[in-house]
């Protein structure tokens, strides 16, 4: 056989084993501590892995490091690291370069919108707010080994280290803080390699040689596309060019479920859709305009001939499935909403507004068709209660640019849980947590509470005061819940390896095609 031969072969060998994924937008970061949305989360770990992973079901398994041992006070774990694990481009991966990771976590100048995540640590929160330096934070670093010290026992710390922003950066991350994460000069110790990206078209990642398991990875390549537009992702699936699709059109779902049974994946999930309110907008300081706010959407109805594809309707920010935890319900949420709405009404005329002066507010969503239509309900709803809605919708990567900035008055967001805990909801929106924190809602009392739970190892007790810290924080109202979401992938026959996951965590390194690619 030519020379050119054997390169034939070798191509087409290489494209029956790329995965096409489509993902909701283009990437804002894909710096493991900046990343804030699912799809830049699910690059980032096929990326990077920290001292445990994802297996395919979404439960937490050894990563870089392969056991651990707890203290009798399950305050102290120590991991005992793989030997002879590289980065990508063949260098040794230290366990001083693990802690570092952690360190440059939870530095205030990262502004990682994960880090109160990890406030479990010993000394983190201070560390994070700056009152400590980064040295004091409870993650020391030994031969083979990395030791992580807790402020108390942490019931699902494996989970947490398993997350995305728990990966270990390179060098790279610190010595050229603002280039590293481009195509040939980033490196990583995940399965894949990041080789390619053209923005607002495809990233393209390639298998990495060093990875610690390459053995067992299928796939040669994967490659990332931006579809913000459900309805054109659904048609790119339908001929054949995604081979897997984060998220189909709602109004569709009894449709393609009857069409494709076996492609279209609902799975329930811990995932929430929420408007936040910017408490620091002079409008949206009032406390009773908030609550009149959340009051005067019908969630039923919203869910019910808006949203469908498997969603419920939330009043509280953490879902009712959640672990160990009962959400608590407030005064009239389980009221008929034409009550709820003259209470709206009454409290939007106590703060002031009313006919002669309406509340005029911006609604800010991304490029999304569906995030649209549910946009102009709530507008309508709003409308009755006496509200006027502007509709503002941006790409992906500017809507969250703007939400961190502060630069909107109400904004639609979704927060899907890294791990089953109710803490990984309500930390989100804890004073110190300036990145995820979108409303700026700021309460001693709230944030007291969660420290309180912090520090509880009694699964009941730590129960009964996360549920008073929600209960707190509705009562302020700096977010609105709407619905609690099921997932909703495509995933075609040829794909093999994919399990649904409450945490929709699907990593690429357990996939493979059974089949050529188109």
């Amino acid at each position: 056989m030519t020379v050119a031969g054997v390169v034939m072969l070798a191509s087409i060998a290489a494209q029956a084993q790329t995965l096409n994924r489509a993902g909701r937008g283009e990437p804002g970061s894909l710096d493991p501590h900046k990343a804030s949305t699912q799809y830049e989360q699910a690059l980032v770990l096929d990326l990077f892995e920290g001292l445990l992973v994802f297996d395919a079901n979404g439960q937490p398994v050894p990563g870089i490091a392969d056991s651990w041992a707890v203290s009798p006070d399950n305050r102290r774990y120590v991991f005992n690291l793989r030997p002879n694990l590289t980065w990508s481009d063949g260098a040794p991966l230290t366990p001083e370069q693990v802690a570092a990771s952690f360190r440059r976590l939870l530095d205030p100048k990262t502004a990682a919108p994960a880090a109160a995540q990890m406030y479990a640590i010993k000394n983190a929160r201070a560390v994070n707010t700056g009152k400590m330096e980064g040295s004091a934070l409870g993650v020391t670093a030994a031969a083979g080994t990395v030791a992580i010290e807790l402020e108390a026992p942490v019931p699902y710390l494996p989970s947490l280290l398993a997350a995305a922003f728990a990966v270990v950066v390179p060098p790279q991350a610190f010595n050229n803080p603002d280039g590293w994460t481009r195509p040939g000069v980033m490196v990583g110790n995940g399965a894949f390699t990041l080789e390619g990206w053209e923005p607002q078209s495809h990233i393209t990642l390639e298998k990495n040689a060093h990875y610690r398991d390459a053995v067992n990875v299928k796939l040669a390549r994967v490659v990332y596309h931006p579809a913000g537009d459900t309805n054109a992702a659904l048609a790119r699936y339908r001929a054949g060019d995604f081979d897997m699709v984060m998220e189909f059109p709602s109004a569709q779902t009894e449709q393609l479920i009857r069409e494709m049974k076996t492609e279209a994946k609902l799975t329930p999930s811990l995932l929430t859709y929420y408007l936040a309110l910017n408490t620091r907008d002079p409008k949206l300081a009032d406390r009773r305009v908030r609550r009149a706010l959340s009051l005067a959407v019908d969630r039923d109805t919203l869910v019910g001939k808006v949203v469908r594809g498997g969603a419920l309707p939330a009043s509280t920010f953490v879902p009712p499935a959640t672990a160990n935890y009962t959400p608590p319900v407030l005064d009239l949420d389980a009221a008929p909403y034409e009550t709820r709405l003259k209470e709206a009404q009454r409290l939007l005329a106590e703060a002031g507004y009313g006919p002669e002066n309406p509340l005029r507010l911006t609604y800010a969503h991304t490029a999304n068709q569906e995030l649209r239509r549910i946009a102009v309900v709530i507008a309508a709803m709003w409308k009755r209660a006496g509200v006027e809605l502007s509709l503002l919708n941006t790409e992906g990567r500017v809507h969250f640019s703007n939400l961190r900035q502060g630069v909107f008055e109400v904004a639609f967001v979704a927060w899907l849980a890294d791990f089953n805990d109710a803490a990984n909801f309500l930390s989100v929106l804890d004073s110190a947590s300036t990145a995820s924190n979108y409303a700026k809602y700021d309460s001693a009392a709230y944030d007291s509470l969660l420290r309180q739970a912090a520090q509880t190892s009694n699964l009941g007790e730590r129960a009964k005061v996360l549920k008073e810290a929600e209960g707190v924080m509705l009562a302020d109202q700096p977010i609105i819940p709407l619905y609690f979401g099921a997932t909703r992938n495509l995933v075609a026959h040829k794909v093999s390896g994919w399990r649904g996951n409450a945490t929709d965590v699907h990593l690429s390194r357990y996939m493979s095609l059974e089949q050529a690619a188109k």
